[in-house]
């Protein structure tokens, strides 16, 4: 402790290749040595240092132990140690009655998930602290009763949505202030009593797969969210007087979003860029920050913009408040993500300088009861107009209202043994035990991919034998048996028959848009093992057919998210192709991955709203760029088919424009028609018309230095290298006045022009 605070603990951590990098032949550009954190800039000798409280290596030096990874090395850093150095102190401090704070921060893909949660046999910190917390409550006998409650929330385009929920308002939850405290809480989110760490894990499994059905109507967008878990554990003693007092904390576990690629975070040039809020919490909070940074150094007059984003708020006592706060920042060992590694590692290192003032939250029960129905006497004062104007603390009605509902929920809080007991009678949801969750099936069925690891494998659609099995929206006419939603599925979708050990997929609808191993169907198809099946724009599924499990040539044992999309690539005219490729060819082959399956969801979103606009992923050579020397450069081309007019879209301002586009199709799909009043200049389709490069042409003037005429018919040609139109011109040497010279004037050695004036007319 120094200069009244406790710094914020960080961390970084280094994961492994991928699949990806591994065919790539990357080049890890980290390196570790204790707490201290090198990265290496492939174009510059020396390495930059960076110095943490803890720098995790797990790149490499492990075996896979029957899918747990084991460590061959004492540098190797496994599930375990991390959550020794880390979580463990989570679960000491809470134990002491003090609000604790875990985040990881990374860019998609860097391992934050991993960290947190893990995958398979390999549980992260959330898991392991979970169930350590109820082992300690087991070996307690001091007489002390304990409390122990569970919420889950999503945080995407800064609207908050319970995961322990499948009814969400739209526009999601109100964030509100507690004018009292001043901090914030999110109105009428579902705090569930659990009494063991199993129940926790339901609770979790349950969330998962809320977030993985949501994510399916629009694609990816897991990658975007903030995920916030909070546990309340509140410890329950008497003193020698027989009187209650309760120690409380809260332990929050958040999972952020992954962080842009670095040049897509701006949309440089996008009219509209202030237009979208996917950005808002993560750039909110790197200045909450830099902020308290600064605040920490002894700078003053600095304010910290806690109200600047849903995360920020929500995240106000573990930043620079009443909390012991730990960061974890994941890091690709990858050269190609250089950038974003090295944005990682900045953003830890402002982390670090943040300090906290953490206290106990103890206090007698009675007192804590008894607090809450005065402050619910006044609200209700204020709310009838009893109290005078000043006393009600600049409160509308509607945050009264708010304030009133959350101090009776607080209440009734107190009676947590009648909440357990009617958590432990409610029925599981009989459609998500049988579609979602770790269910080893013996059937023929559909596995769901994720871009998100966390959320692959968690949705299941059996197959079953004699029948026919439909696909479709749940406004059909006859109700489907594997009921999806989304862009681009029909009301009937997708016909499955299952006889005589063969399943056979085809189209229950003409133009119902159905993709196997990443070419179209238009007819039948008999269904292999590990065939990958998207239905619609987002909706991607693994095929396992455990009654024949071979494998087709060139199919891995394990199909997973990044497979699939190179698959799709290739079919769409991509090379996926890695041997002898630049570092510039390497990140756009990596963009065009990214980028494929949003423009697909886009086109689909275009088509339902009516707004007659297409869009295409394109690649631009360097010699069809202004400056020749650049590499390889992924644009998506929009065209307005009522017009043929055509824009170019750089990849920041593409993305940037989809987030909105998002925003407007969620609108469409609850309800809202405002979408369609909206003003020409906001609506993300629009671009006002705009000089497009149609192509180039090289033009060959050699015989002008003879002063011979150059007179000829020239192919344009796009960056396709197609011919889109052509060009006549001629190009004539002439007197200063235009005047065109005599037949004769030709020379036979251009060096006769050297010094002399030179004039011609195009």
């Amino acid at each position: 402790m120094s200069g009244g605070g406790e710094s914020v603990k960080v961390a970084v951590r280094v994961r492994p290749f991928n699949q990806r990098e591994k065919d790539r032949g990357a080049k890890c550009i980290i390196k570790m040595t204790g707490p201290t954190t090198y990265i290496q800039n492939p174009d510059t000798p020396n390495p930059k240092m960076f110095g943490f409280d803890y720098s995790y290596w797990s790149h490499d030096g492990f075996e896979d132990e029957d899918g747990v990874l084991v460590a061959k090395n004492d540098k190797y850093a496994t599930q375990r140690k991390v959550f020794d150095n880390l979580g463990q102190g989570v679960l000491d401090n809470a134990f002491e009655g003090y609000n604790c704070s875990l985040f990881a921060y990374g860019q998609t893909g860097s391992g934050k998930s991993f960290s947190m949660v893990g995958y398979g046999k390999n549980r992260g910190i959330v898991p392991i602290t979970c169930d350590e917390l109820f082992q300690s409550i087991d070996r307690c006998s001091d007489g002390t009763k304990f409390e122990v409650t569970f919420s889950m929330l999503e945080i995407y385009n800064e609207q908050v949505r319970d995961l322990l929920t499948k009814d969400n308002p739209k526009g999601g939850l109100n964030v509100r202030q507690n004018p009292k405290l001043g901090l914030f809480y999110v109105e009428k989110l579902k705090k569930v009593a659990v009494g063991s760490y199993n129940e926790i894990e339901r609770r979790m499994e349950e969330g998962t797969a809320n977030r993985t059905v949501a994510s399916t109507q629009m694609n990816a967008t897991s990658s975007r969210a903030h995920t916030v878990v909070t546990i309340t554990f509140d410890q329950i003693t008497k003193n020698e007087a027989g009187q209650e007092t309760k120690k409380s904390s809260s332990i929050n576990l958040v999972d952020l979003a992954g962080s842009e690629r670095a040049d897509s975070t701006g949309a440089t040039g996008d009219r509209l860029k202030e237009g979208a809020n996917i950005n808002k919490s993560l750039s909110a909070l790197g200045n909450v920050i830099s902020a308290l940074a600064d605040q920490s150094l002894g700078k003053k007059k600095v304010v910290v913009p806690y109200r600047d984003s849903a995360l920020t708020k929500l995240l106000m006592s573990a930043l620079g408040g009443n909390s012991k706060t730990i960061m974890i920042a994941a890091l690709s060992p990858a050269d190609i993500n250089y950038d974003e590694t090295l944005s990682t590692l900045r953003y830890a290192d402002r982390a670090k300088k943040i300090k906290n003032k953490a206290v106990v939250n103890e206090n007698p029960i009675d007192k804590l009861i008894r607090e809450l129905r005065e402050e619910n006497e006044r609200l209700k004062k204020a709310a009838s107009g009893q109290l005078p104007e000043q006393s009600q603390a600049g409160m509308s009605p509607e945050e009264i209202r708010a304030q009133l509902l959350e101090n009776q929920a607080q209440m009734e809080n107190f009676d947590w043994d009648a909440k357990l007991a009617e958590v432990t009678n409610q029925i599981e949801d009989a459609q998500l035990s049988k579609a979602h969750g770790p269910v080893k099936m013996t059937v023929p069925h559909f596995v769901n991919l994720n871009e998100d690891p966390m959320l692959s494998g968690v949705i299941k659609h059996p197959i079953v034998e004699g029948k026919e099995t439909i696909i479709g929206r749940k406004d059909a006419d006859v109700m489907p048996d594997i009921i999806l939603t989304g862009l681009s599925i029909q009301k009937q979708h997708a016909s499955i028959t299952f006889d005589n050990e063969e399943i056979v997929i085809k189209p229950a609808t003409s133009g119902a848009r159905i993709k196997v191993n990443g070419a179209p169907l238009t007819g039948e198809r008999k269904l292999e093992h590990n065939d990958r099946v998207l239905l619609g724009s987002n909706h991607l599924y693994v095929f396992m057919n455990p009654l024949k499990p071979g494998l087709p040539e060139g199919t891995p044992e394990t199909v997973d998210w990044d497979f699939a999309q190179k698959e799709l690539a290739e079919q769409s005219g991509f090379s996926t192709q890695n041997s002898g490729m630049s570092k510039d060819q390497q990140l756009a082959q990596e963009q065009v991955l990214e980028l494929l399956p949003m423009v697909t969801e886009v086109n689909a979103v275009s088509e339902e709203l009516n707004k007659y606009r297409h869009f295409e992923l394109v690649l631009i050579s360097g010699g069809f760029q202004e400056d020749k020397d650049k590499g390889t450069k992924v644009m998506v081309q929009v065209k307005n088919l009522l017009n043929n007019n055509i824009w170019m879209w750089e990849r920041g301002k593409f993305m940037n424009r989809r987030y909105m586009i998002q925003e407007m199709y969620q609108q469409y799909i609850d309800g809202d028609d405002s979408f369609k009043e909206i003003e020409q200049d906001k609506d993300p389709f629009f671009d006002p018309p705009e000089d497009v490069m149609l192509g180039t042409a090289n033009v060959f003037l050699q015989s002008l230095s003879y002063l011979l005429d150059f007179d000829d018919r020239l192919a344009i040609t796009d960056y396709k290298g197609l011919d889109t139109i052509f060009l006549t011109i001629l190009v004539t040497p002439c007197h200063p006045n235009g005047r065109s010279l005599d037949e004769d004037s030709f020379i036979e050695d251009p060096a006769e022009l050297l010094g002399q004036k030179y004039h011609f007319k195009v």
